[in-house]
């Protein structure tokens, strides 16, 4: 009896060691590399372009080569008498399309946006979960710097992967050069690994913790099929030490960026409003008077603070 039950065992071992093999090489990698999109038209692009237009202001289009040589399509609202630039940084699963309707919400700054990676023009392009996405948000940055626009006035905004990649990139940004104006940040990713247990656990709920060798093995698969180390993509690390003043915003019943990941990035930045009910991205549109006056007030004192210390 003792046998069978331990030939029973190693079965059921080996079955499940199979199993997450077989999911982290095959069936998880797709899932992570090739996020959906959202499907929109270019007369949906000019609707959103259309309504934030306000008297005075332009759109100009550039392109860019962003993180892996990647081509990336940066439009930009100039603004009369704009205090600065805002740079919206979209989720996982969007496009710059469904974060630039924000503008309309800080009518006194400049808005760029762009899809990470090109993927809006080239969708067969892997997304990289903020591995080469931070190059990308770091190439926008640095253009802005050499068309003339101060560091002090350019201002991160970004939702669960955007919000995560503005810190990395912001990591980035700092061993060259000087802090930014500041960042405006929704739920953030805690590390790539934190992010895929999480968008797993959503699906298999608690049974989840048996998939933890497929996701580590999926991660690593990825990083090979994408040419980067899952290791370096942590904005819970990246956010160590940063000089850009970073204000947090989430929910405590998120479950796909939970509160407690967000937590560990506070210690680096004290400034985070946590919002009860608020799920994923909802937590700003339930604080009063929305994410505008949270941001908004932000805005100001960072401004502020900017002109007191300008020689």
């Amino acid at each position: 009896m003792r046998r069978l039950v331990g030939i029973a065992f190693c079965f059921i071992l080996g079955i499940w060691v199979l199993g997450n093999l077989a999911v982290g090489l095959w069936l998880l990698p797709p899932m992570l590399l090739a996020a959906p999109l959202p499907p929109r038209s270019e007369e949906q692009r000019e609707t959103v372009r259309r309504q934030l237009l306000t008297p005075g202001a332009q759109w100009t289009c550039t392109a860019l080569s962003g993180g892996e040589g990647r081509e990336l399509e940066v439009w930009r609202l100039h603004r009369p008498n704009s205090r600065g630039v805002v740079v919206f940084l979209h989720g996982f699963g969007d496009d710059a399309w469904g974060t630039l309707g924000r503008a309309a919400e800080v009518p006194d700054w400049d808005a760029v946006g762009f899809t990470f990676r090109g993927r809006d023009r080239h969708p067969e392009i892997p997304c990289t979960l903020g591995a080469w996405e931070r190059a990308d948000a770091v190439a926008v940055v640095e253009s802005l710097v050499a068309s003339g626009t101060p560091r002090s006035r350019i201002i991160l905004a970004g939702w669960s992967q955007g919000a995560g990649v503005a810190l990395l990139a912001l990591s980035d940004l700092e061993k060259e050069g000087g802090p930014l104006g500041g960042a405006l940040l929704e739920c953030p990713y805690e590390d790539i690994h934190e992010a895929a247990k999480n968008h797993l656990k959503l699906a298999l709920g608690p049974v989840e913790i048996l998939a933890r060798p497929a996701e580590w093995v999926a991660l690593r698969r990825a990083g090979r099929l994408a040419g980067f180390d899952p290791a370096t993509v942590s904005p819970v690390r990246a956010a160590e030490g940063l000089r850009t003043p970073i204000a947090l915003v989430t929910g405590d019943a998120d479950p796909e960026t939970p509160v407690a990941g967000v937590a560990r990035i506070l210690r680096h930045n004290p400034d985070l409003t946590i919002v009860p009910g608020a799920g994923h991205c909802q937590a700003s549109g339930k604080l009063p008077g929305g994410w505008r006056v949270w941001a908004g007030a932000r805005l100001a004192k960072w401004i502020r603070t900017a002109e007191r210390e300008r020689p």
